[in-house]
């Protein structure tokens, strides 16, 4: 086995499949082997995320039905006809399609919010020396390791309007005098957005707890010297050294929760309340339901491009401007 694979490498290196490469021989020697390094990450990531991308584009531009499920390439060509019509907001589908990204954002937008103040104020807590702290983290953890998909049904137990725990604990301090419809109605989002922070917040706090680790303790006794309060240290030094972590956590959170499927499929249902129907739900419904894949696809390409010039907006504004301060 090790003979083989010895051979194999020996073989492959000497195919010389850097010199086919464009710019490759104006590389150091240190770039070729980081390159190396990310050559399989970056094979991977082409085969299971940039194949489909490529041919979800493809389709998008063919006019794809029940008629052509098993010959997607025999489909005829209708070039930006899918886009027209999907985006076209006088149009039902076009309506509702651009009703969804309305509420995808505020999903995504209410769970980055409730994801990082609570991410922030464990990390915080867990950052103080006390009797019980690796107890405390493993806690927090729970939400993180378990199942997502039977963490979600937990609680679509628990919004239950008659059974619920929730509603019964609301009602019996007090809060509400009558049952809540939370799976159903306005409600929908806002238990949408509860229901994936309470999964996400764990990721957010060991990211930005780990952030906490690295900031150096004499920037705080030098706050401290100047008679520097709790408020004053976490504003003018924990707050601004979490600004790194801080950007990632942002874009990660967005972007993960704009195509998340499955928490509003599990906690909703595949035809969910019009409040909770976001975009990738949408999608989902209107491509399989009417077996309009064409159509679907076109959706799907746009909900990726304003995904994509988010994170380019963002990329540029933020991590750039770091990126070349700290060049400087």
């Amino acid at each position: 086995m090790v003979r083989t694979t010895r051979q194999f490498r020996s073989r492959l290196a000497d195919l010389h499949l850097g010199s086919y490469l464009p710019l490759y021989n104006r590389l150091t020697e240190q770039q070729r082997f980081a390159y190396k390094l990310l050559a399989p990450g970056l094979a991977m990531m082409f085969l299971i995320h940039f194949i489909p991308i490529i041919w979800g584009t493809l389709i998008s531009f063919l006019g794809v039905d029940s008629s052509y499920i098993y010959r997607w390439h025999a489909a005829p060509f209708v070039a930006l006809e899918n886009y027209q019509y999907v985006l076209d907001p006088r149009t039902v589908v076009g309506g509702r399609f651009w009703f969804s990204v309305r509420q995808t954002v505020i999903f995504a937008v209410g769970t980055l919010v409730v994801t990082y103040v609570l991410g922030l104020t464990a990390a915080l807590v867990l950052n103080q020396k006390f009797k019980g702290r690796f107890v405390a983290r493993t806690l927090l953890l729970l939400p993180w390791v378990a199942p997502v998909v039977v963490t979600l049904l937990i609680w679509r137990m628990m919004f239950q309007q008659q059974s619920g725990i929730i509603n019964n604990i609301l009602m019996s301090i007090g809060v509400i005098n009558e049952p809540i419809y939370w799976l159903i109605g306005d409600n929908a989002i806002w238990t949408l957005v509860l229901t994936h922070s309470w999964t996400q917040f764990p990721l957010v706090m060991i990211m930005l707890y780990a952030g906490l680790q690295s900031i150096p303790e004499q920037l705080y006794e030098a706050a401290a010297i100047d008679g520097a309060g709790r408020w004053e240290k976490f504003r003018h030094i924990t707050f601004p050294q979490l600004k790194p972590v801080s950007a990632v956590v942002v874009l990660l959170v967005m972007l993960w929760t704009m195509i998340n499927f499955t928490a509003p499929y599990v906690l909703l249902g595949a035809q969910p309340p019009r409040a909770g129907q976001v975009s990738i739900l949408y999608i989902y419904d209107f491509a399989f339901s009417n077996f309009q894949f064409g159509r679907g696809a076109a959706m799907s390409v746009v909900l990726f491009a304003i995904a994509m010039t988010m994170a380019l907006a963002y990329y540029k504004y933020l991590f750039d401007e770091d990126f070349t301060e700290g060049d400087q």
